[in-house]
């Protein structure tokens, strides 16, 4: 055999072997992704009666969100939940008369079968508690009855992110990125009408509750949360500022 036709065999040999390798790890790749996937955007699931949300089937990724896997999805939830829907998109609708709290279970068929998905959908009513949702931290601070912006102070060292769970429980921090971490969680209790939260500082351990005096602003986008017991990072008669996210 000449030495060319042993070159030229031993390049396309090279070829069909990287190849190989290629795909075998794209399918490594599309396996884990198929095995650790989940519902999302986010969890949990909330949505506000009246209103819709698309899920997708999702996998996590490096300091960020999910990012949506390329795969074949059948709907469904079940058992039915009289008010809340899905459709072959994945749009789920709650209807307006769905009661605040009310609960359904949505169940994705992966890949035609190859993986079964389930999470659970919460239904909120916003005049019931308006506090749902996510919220970033305002980097100035609003003081007296007119509520006047201005830098604080000292720098404020509560987490960027706040987040109110239907449930109820909540989350103060940073979600994604090389500095994501919880600053303070547990649970809360709220009374809309008066304006009172109280927050059950589960971690940090032996943190004691806090109680605040909260307000809503431009439509609900904006919240004043004023604590009630004796705060290093606020003067008196001064609020943190919240936007909605």
């Amino acid at each position: 055999m000449k030495m060319r036709e042993l070159i030229s065999k031993s390049r396309f040999l090279c070829c069909f072997v990287s190849m190989v390798a290629a795909a075998c790890l794209a399918q490594k790749n599309d396996d884990w992704a198929l095995n650790n996937a989940q519902i999302g955007p986010g969890s949990p699931m909330e949505i506000a009666a009246g209103s819709s949300l698309v899920v997708q089937v999702m996998y996590p990724v490096p300091d960020g969100p999910l990012f949506p896997l390329k795969a074949a999805v059948v709907w469904s939830i079940a058992p039915a939940v009289q008010g809340i829907t899905i459709d072959a998109a994945g749009k789920i609708t709650v209807a307006a008369n769905v009661k605040h709290g009310t609960t359904a279970t949505v169940h994705a068929d992966v890949a035609g079968g190859r993986r079964k998905l389930q999470a659970t959908i919460y239904a909120f009513r916003p005049d019931e508690n308006p506090l749902v949702g996510r919220w970033k931290i305002d980097s100035n601070i609003a003081c007296g009855e007119a509520n006047e912006l201005k830098p604080p102070s000292k720098p404020v060292t509560l987490g960027s992110t706040w987040v109110f769970h239907v449930k109820p429980d909540f989350f103060v921090g940073r979600e994604y990125g090389i500095a994501a971490g919880v600053r303070m969680a547990g649970g809360y209790e709220l009374d809309s009408k008066t304006g009172k939260l109280k927050l059950i500082t589960q971690w940090p351990k032996n943190r004691p509750d806090t109680n605040w005096v909260f307000f809503l602003m431009d439509a609900g986008k904006t919240l004043y949360l004023r604590p009630v017991e004796t705060n290093e990072e606020l003067p008196s008669g001064c609020s943190y500022v919240l936007r909605r996210n």
